[in-house]
C-alpha cells in the first residue's frame, strides 16, 4: 500500500472535511446524471400533454375542459398509488422500482399516439399516472440512505435543476416534432411526440438497474473504507437529530409536520403544474406559432435552473431552510402577479414567469429537504411519499381551475393572482409553523430553539 492510498484511508477514517466533500462529490457524479436524465423524461411525459394540446384539439376536436380533465385525472392516479410506490420502495429497492416504474410509463406514454376519443384520453392519463406514482418521491427517500441532512439541499437542487431542464429540452423538442414530423409515416406530430418520449423511458429504467446501487453497503464502486464513512455520518446524523429507527410509516402520520409540509407542498405545487400545463397556451394566445413557443419556454426554465442551485448551496452552506423557501416563494408570487401586466407583450411576459420560476423552483428544492431531516428509515419512505400525494393532488385543482377560469374569463389573469396568493400563504406557513426547533424530529430531547 502506497503512502497516498494509506493517507486516504486514515482521512478517511478520521473524517477530514475535505476527504468527505471529495467522498460525496463521487456519490453524487455517480447517482446524479443519470437520476436527472430520467428525471427529464418524467417532466417530458407529464408535461407533453401540454404541448401535443396544440395540435390535438385541432385533429381531435377535444375541448380545454377535455384537456383539463385529462391533465387531472393523471393526478388522481399518481396520488392513489404514491404512497404504496414508495413503501414498496423501501423493501424491494431503487433498481427495481425504477425497472418498473419508467419500463411502463414509458410504453403507457407511448400508447396515446392511439387516442381518438375523451374516454380514450381519460383512461390513459389515468394509467399513466398510476404507473408513474413514486418516482420523485422514491428518488428523494434514496437521497436519504447517501446524503446526510447538511448535504441534501444541494443533491435535491441537482435533482430538481433536471425538473427545471426538462422545459429546455421539452419546449424546443415539441416545437420541432410536431413541425417537421408532422405527417411522416402517417403520424401527427403529436403522435410522433408521444412515441418519442415514452420509448427511451424504458430504456432509462433497464439502465438504472443495472447502473444504480440500493444503498452504500451494496455500491461495489465505493472502497470499503467510504462505506464506512457514509454509514457512520449518516448515524451521526440521525443522532444530531434526534431520528429513531422505530419511526415508521404510522409514526410519520402521526406528525403533524408531515401533513402541514404537505400543505405547503400542495400550495407551491399548485403553479408549477398550471404553468406545465398552461403557459405553451398561455405564450401561444400571445401570437406566438407553435415553434416560437418551445423556444420561448427555455428561459423560465434556465432561470429556474440557476436559481435553485444557486439557492440549495447557499441553504446547504449556511444551514438556513426557513427563509431561504419564503424568500424564493415570494419572489415566485411577485414573478407571476407581474406577468399579469404584460399579456400582450412576450418578451415582457417571459421575464416575469422567469422570475416566477427562479423563485418557485428555489421554493421547491428547499421545501424537500425538510422531510428527510424530521422523518428516518421506513418512516421517511412512507412520510415522503404522503407529503408527495398532498402536494401532488394539486394537480387535480390546478389544470381544471386554470381552465375554468380562462373559459370563464378569456384569460389567465385572475388565475395567476390565485396561483401567487398560494405562494405568498405558503411563506406565511412556512415561517410561522416551522422555527429552527420545528426541524428536530418529535420526541427529541434537548431541542434548541
Amino acid at each position: 500500500m502506497n503512502t497516498v492510498t494509506l493517507t486516504k484511508r486514515v482521512c478517511m477514517v478520521a473524517g477530514d472535511p475535505a476527504t468527505d466533500s471529495e467522498l460525496f462529490r463521487k456519490i453524487t457524479w455517480r447517482l446524479l446524471p443519470l437520476l436527472c436524465i430520467c428525471y427529464v423524461f418524467n417532466y417530458l411525459d407529464r408535461t407533453n400533454v401540454g404541448y401535443a394540446q396544440l395540435q390535438m384539439r385541432e385533429d381531435l376536436g377535444f375541448s380545454d375542459a377535455v384537456f383539463g380533465l385529462g391533465a387531472s385525472i393523471f393526478f388522481l392516479g399518481y396520488a392513489l398509488f404514491e404512497v404504496p410506490s414508495n413503501l414498496m420502495l423501501a423493501k424491494i429497492g431503487v433498481r427495481a422500482t425504477l425497472l418498473r416504474i419508467m419500463g411502463l410509463w414509458g410504453l403507457a406514454s407511448a400508447a396515446m399516439i392511439f387516442v381518438s376519443t375523451p374516454t380514450q384520453f381519460y383512461a390513459l392519463r389515468f394509467l399513466i399516472g398510476v404507473l408513474e406514482a413514486g418516482f420523485a418521491p422514491g428518488v428523494l427517500f434514496y437521497f436519504t440512505l447517501w446524503y446526510p441532512s447538511r448535504r441534501r439541499a444541494q443533491a435535491t437542487a441537482l435533482f430538481f435543476m433536471a425538473y427545471g431542464a426538462a422545459p429546455i429540452v421539452a419546449g424546443p423538442l415539441a416545437g420541432l416534432v410536431m413541425t417537421f414530423l408532422n405527417g411522416t409515416w402517417s403520424l401527427r406530430g403529436w403522435q410522433w411526440l408521444f412515441l418519442l418520449e415514452g420509448i427511451p423511458s424504458v430504456l432509462l429504467g433497464i439502465l438504472a438497474f443495472f447502473v444504480l446501487a440500493d444503498g452504500p453497503a451494496r455500491a461495489r464502486w465505493l472502497t470499503a473504507p467510504e462505506q464506512q464513512r457514509v454509514a457512520r455520518l449518516l448515524e451521526e446524523d440521525q443522532a444530531t437529530n434526534g431520528n429513531r429507527t422505530s419511526h415508521g410509516f404510522g409514526a410519520a402520520l402521526r406528525d403533524g409536520r408531515v401533513w402541514l409540509l404537505g400543505l405547503i407542498s400542495f400550495l407551491v405545487i399548485l403553479g408549477i403544474y398550471a404553468l406545465s400545463f398552461w403557459q405553451p397556451t398561455l405564450l401561444k394566445m400571445m401570437g406566438l406559432s407553435v415553434l416560437q413557443v418551445g423556444f420561448y419556454a427555455v428561459v423560465p426554465a434556465v432561470a429556474g435552473i440557476a436559481a435553485s442551485v444557486a439557492v440549495g448551496r447557499h441553504s446547504d452552506r449556511t444551514g438556513e431552510r426557513r427563509w431561504h423557501f419564503a424568500v424564493a416563494a415570494l419572489v415566485g408570487a411577485l414573478g407571476l402577479s407581474l406577468t399579469t401586466m404584460f399579456m400582450h407583450s412576450p418578451l415582457a411576459a417571459v421575464f416575469c414567469l422567469a422570475l416566477s420560476s427562479a423563485g418557485v423552483a428555489s421554493a421547491f428544492t428547499i421545501l424537500w429537504t425538510v422531510p428527510g431531516s424530521i422523518l428516518a428509515n421506513r418512516g421517511a419512505a412512507g412520510g415522503i411519499a404522503m407529503i408527495s400525494t398532498i402536494g401532488g393532488s394539486a394537480g387535480l385543482v390546478a389544470p381544471v381551475m386554470v381552465g375554468a377560469i380562462k373559459a370563464a374569463t378569456g384569460g389567465f389573469a385572475y388565475s395567476l393572482y390565485i396561483l401567487s396568493a398560494a405562494l405568498v400563504l405558503a411563506a406565511l406557513i412556512f415561517v410561522l409553523a416551522f422555527p429552527m426547533r420545528a426541524f428536530r424530529p418529535a420526541g427529541s430531547r434537548g431541542a434548541s430553539s
